[in-house]
């Protein structure tokens, strides 16, 4: 069967998550097999109305809900404020609303010297892109180095250990997507009593 062209999976999967049913309850709820819902979850298939109707009522959606067409959000600067990602001498502001489960997105202003940090560090996401509005970085990973100056990009695994540095003389400005988004970019990192960070999210290597 062809893949549907109307990304219904993920909405499935995140109500299935939500009321915390497995695949297998989910399974004995409809008579479908495991395997046929994790393909329909990722949009592997396209169900039937008969199925589609059936996953619905199992996970708590009305079929109408499915194919709801997701509200616009739209993020205000003046509601903004700094994450706790990796950074010395960085402001870090989350573009993307805080609850989307798609992507995190990023801006980074670091000052000359800034960077994400002496030590490498992974973030839990699959994939992470970086790109320079403004001013030059370095990305370092463990074997390889690249310079980035404005309006290069750099795509790569968000699990390689990796960290960054602004390699100009004025401020850098950096946007950073992260897909799927990180689970509370807010509470990246926390400071100990003694001073020092301990991430939350971002784990150094």
């Amino acid at each position: 069967m062809q893949a549907p062209r109307f990304p219904i999976g993920e909405r499935l999967r995140h109500a299935r998550e939500q009321r915390g049913l497995s695949l297998a309850a989910v399974a004995e709820r409809t008579g479908l097999s495991k395997g046929f819902l994790s393909r329909v979850e990722r949009d592997g298939v396209s169900p039937s109305i008969d199925s589609l109707v059936a996953i619905a009522d199992a996970v708590g959606l009305a079929v109408a809900d499915v194919f709801a067409v997701a509200p616009v959000v739209v993020s205000r600067s003046v509601d903004r404020f700094p994450d706790g990602l990796p950074g010395e001498g960085v402001r870090d502001t989350l573009l993307s609303p805080p609850d989307d489960r798609r992507v995190t997105v990023l801006e980074t202003v670091a000052a000359p010297g800034g960077s994400g940090g002496d030590e490498l560090y992974h973030l839990p996401s699959q994939v992470e892109l970086c790109y320079v509005v403004a001013g030059r970085i370095e990305l370092v990973f463990a074997s390889e180095c690249y310079t980035l100056d404005a309006g290069d990009s750099a795509t790569f695994a968000a699990d390689a250990a990796h960290t960054w540095r602004n390699l100009g003389d004025g401020e850098a400005r950096v946007l950073w997507v992260l897909a799927p988004a990180l689970r509370d970019p807010w509470t990246a990192k926390e400071r100990r009593d003694d001073g020092s960070v301990a991430d939350v999210q971002g784990e150094r290597v």
